[in-house]
């Protein structure tokens, strides 16, 4: 904001000339009153490009298969800062286990549309299965965990990705902290190389709230760890 003081023949119109901004804006801060008359001296606050750039912005993500119609997410991808393409498993060693469907094209698709191709890790086995027995073995394993980062970096680099969304569930209690090293090992070295993680995160109503979807994330943890996190309403229907 600021403050500007009216000088002889000075109107609304012309002050919003002056500064580049809207008539309406100066109307709505200052409480105008029509035939909005001005007096000489009167203080007026004008929404500079200062204030503009201080708004956040909105980041909008979407999850999406390899197997959505084209037509469907060329459609979308306007709308949206960053896609999710689910997703990518891994075994207990640390292998990573891609879709079953090529997601190469949605990536291209992203790029040409200046949205941000986000890989979505979930700890699902050969079968196609999510199972929180992979997230044990592998956070509580450091060679395994290690082997993991390295090529989720290596896939990152070589196909475009730009950044990793972590969407674990039913993780185990006790597998707590060991979780959140994970994360905060993984994030750790993706920023080194340019990259973001994300962390997915079932709502709840109370930090001691029961339930496997919450035993096993320590939510002010994760929000540390990572650079952002996803809170997925859609749990709650």
């Amino acid at each position: 904001m600021e403050i500007y003081v009216v000088q002889p023949n000075d109107t609304v119109d012309s002050i919003a000339q002056l500064f580049q901004v809207q008539v309406q804006n100066i109307i709505y801060i200052n409480q105008l009153v029509y035939p909005y008359a001005l007096a000489i001296g009167q203080a007026l606050l004008i929404p500079t490009g200062s204030s503009t750039e201080e708004r956040r912005g909105v980041i909008t993500n979407g999850y999406a298969y390899p197997f959505i119609n084209q037509s469907v997410l060329e459609s979308t991808l306007p709308f949206l800062t960053n896609l999710s393409i689910f997703s990518y498993g891994f075994t207990g060693r640390g292998e990573l286990i891609p879709p079953t469907l090529n997601d190469t094209w949605m990536i291209s698709l992203a790029a040409q549309a200046d949205v941000n191709a986000i890989l979505t890790l979930t700890p699902m086995d050969a079968m196609g299965r999510f199972n929180n027995r992979l997230i044990s073995e592998m956070v509580n394993n450091p060679e395994s965990k290690q082997r993991l980062i390295e090529n989720l970096l290596v896939t990152l680099e070589e196909k475009g990705y730009r950044g990793v969304d972590v969407d674990f569930e039913y993780i185990l209690a006790e597998d707590r902290d060991a979780f959140t090293t994970f994360v905060a090992d993984l994030t750790r070295i993706m920023n080194e190389n340019g990259y973001e993680v994300s962390v997915a995160l079932a709502p709840k109503t109370s930090a001691t709230q029961p339930g496997l979807l919450y035993e096993g994330k320590d939510y002010g943890g994760l929000g540390a760890a990572a650079n952002s996190v996803l809170l997925m309403t859609y749990e709650w229907g």
